[in-house]
């Protein structure tokens, strides 16, 4: 089971209903991942569940009633990892989105990536 597109999904499919919130498994990747959501102005918090200590709880951001998450793309799957060189990290929608990657230095995103020189693998596109 993947967890990654499990959280993607969930988020994807809570927005697009325009649920303020909603509850994802809790590992550190996943977290590494909220905090660049987060830090990106992709979603507003991600707190520890009041339900579960083994859950987040994702606050979606809206603006003028949608969500501001148009487009989220799981790339690298359990079945077929996808790896990319610092010269070859995708620009997202011209820079307007964010890939994120987990490298030697941890899950950056693809700006990040590319100021330090270093690739790794794709985890997903947001957008």
């Amino acid at each position: 089971m993947d967890k990654i597109a499990d959280m993607l999904t969930k988020i994807r499919n809570a927005g697009s209903r325009k649920i303020p919130a909603v509850d994802v498994a809790k590992n550190n990747l996943i977290e590494d991942v909220l905090k660049i959501l987060k830090k990106e102005g992709y979603i507003i918090d991600y707190t520890q569940s009041k339900e579960s200590a083994y859950k987040f709880t994702v606050t979606l951001k809206y603006h003028n009633n949608r969500h501001v998450i148009a487009g989220l793309r799981r790339t690298s799957h359990l079945s077929r990892r996808v790896y990319v060189t610092k010269e070859t990290i995708p620009s997202v929608y011209n820079n307007m989105g964010v890939a994120i990657l987990t490298t030697s230095k941890g899950v950056l995103t693809g700006k990040e990536a590319r100021a330090i020189g270093v690739g790794g693998e794709v985890i997903c596109m947001v957008w």
